[in-house]
């Protein structure tokens, strides 16, 4: 995973004398914050400074690889591409004035490219009516605010799709619109309000007042149901937009089991999975927790893991009411886990299933995994 940190901007319109990454933000320069979180995620990281002030950068920034930009965003973009080992076949551009972008953020925007997006960038709804208007200010059109998105960074790319984009020679304030031009698939995934640009001197207040507002608690998400319901394809779906630790007991079972280690009573996958998930929450980042979950048992030790850490709790019973469907899926799907064996449609409907009060209940076969999605999202806001 490669991140090119944009910081070679002037920031004549912050109006402090220097370049804007070199701006202090509660005893911090700007760059160092922004380096903070994708420390988090990247294995090179890569700063592009402004040329007259690398050696400095280099001296804030000891551990990282700094260099010269450009004359343009593009050509500083290219200059940290090009300083990135090939070995990174995913690359993040994030630009230092969006200094409190968090960790999960990144991860979010991670996890969209990893499910085959061409480029991925962070957006908020726009809340005001937009007008275009033509050189003489005459309003030519007003987009519906809805279709509208307020792109931020991290932008996520494949790094053939940036390279390629970058080789077509034109400029852009905006990585994305660059592979959108050539053709790629360029998707939107959440932003988040802490990740504003700073770009003049009220914007520093507002980061300031950022920083000093508690962080929210990180989110268990339990999603349960029986095999083939569908739960697992709505956790990942649920992971690629909201940058949340997929924690699937599915995994560790199997990896015991390789290990020769699987319990008789298989009872120590689900406690794995709840010592992962209890120290993925104790360090700030959400978690899915992907299992049957049919017991009393199970699911109050998934309570007892949010009660530890503080997590917020959202329980979710995944269902499949319509039964042929249901049979289908379970007879034809096709495990993402290296030997794991299915459970078989008798097993299922003779697999020992307490009835569960969950928080929400989804219904996978009258609504789009998209929509699910949504339900979950707007249940956590």
């Amino acid at each position: 995973m490669g991140v090119v940190v944009v910081a070679a901007g002037l920031g004549t319109r912050l109006g402090a004398g220097m370049p804007k990454a070199l701006v202090a933000l509660r005893g911090r320069t700007l760059v160092e914050h922004a380096v903070t979180a994708a420390r988090d995620v990247a294995d090179h990281l890569v700063v592009v400074a402004p040329a007259t002030h690398v050696t400095r950068f280099e001296e804030l920034l000891p551990a990282v690889t700094v260099v010269a930009g450009g004359a343009e965003r593009t050509d500083s973009v290219a200059a940290g591409l090009a300083a990135v080992p090939a070995a990174a076949q995913v690359v993040l551009v994030h630009d230092a004035a969006r200094a409190l972008a968090p960790v999960a953020l990144f991860r979010r925007v991670i996890a969209a490219v990893a499910g085959g997006a061409d480029a991925v960038v962070p957006g908020l709804p726009v809340t005001d009516t937009i007008k275009a208007v033509d050189s003489d200010r005459v309003v030519t059109a007003t987009p519906d605010r809805a279709t509208l998105r307020a792109i931020q960074t991290p932008q996520g790319f494949r790094r053939a799709a940036l390279e390629a984009a970058h080789s077509g020679g034109h400029l852009a304030t905006d990585d994305a619109a660059l592979v959108e031009r050539a053709g790629g698939r360029v998707v939107v995934v959440d932003g988040d309000p802490s990740a504003i640009k700073i770009t003049v001197q009220a914007d520093l207040t507002t980061a300031e007042r950022l920083l000093d507002t508690p962080q929210p608690s990180p989110s268990l998400v339990v999603l349960g149901g029986l095999p083939g319901s569908g739960k697992t394809t709505v956790a990942q779906a649920l992971c690629a937009a909201r940058g949340f630790a997929h924690v699937r007991v599915d995994t560790l079972h199997q990896a015991l089991a390789d290990a020769g280690t699987l319990d008789a009573a298989e009872i120590a996958p689900y406690a794995g999975c709840m010592a992962i998930a209890r120290d993925l929450l104790a360090g700030g980042c959400s978690v899915v927790a992907d299992s049957v979950n049919p017991v009393v048992e199970s699911r109050d030790g998934w309570r007892q893991v949010a009660t530890a850490t503080g997590a917020r709790l959202l329980e979710v019973e995944v269902v499949c009411s319509d039964r042929d469907v249901h049979r289908r899926r379970a007879t034809t799907r096709v495990t993402d886990v290296p030997g794991l064996t299915k459970p078989t449609w008798d097993q299922i409907q003779a697999r020992h299933y307490q009835p569960w009060r969950a928080d929400l209940v989804l219904d996978t076969s009258t609504a789009e995994v998209a929509d699910l999605v949504d339900v979950i999202r707007r249940e956590l806001q």
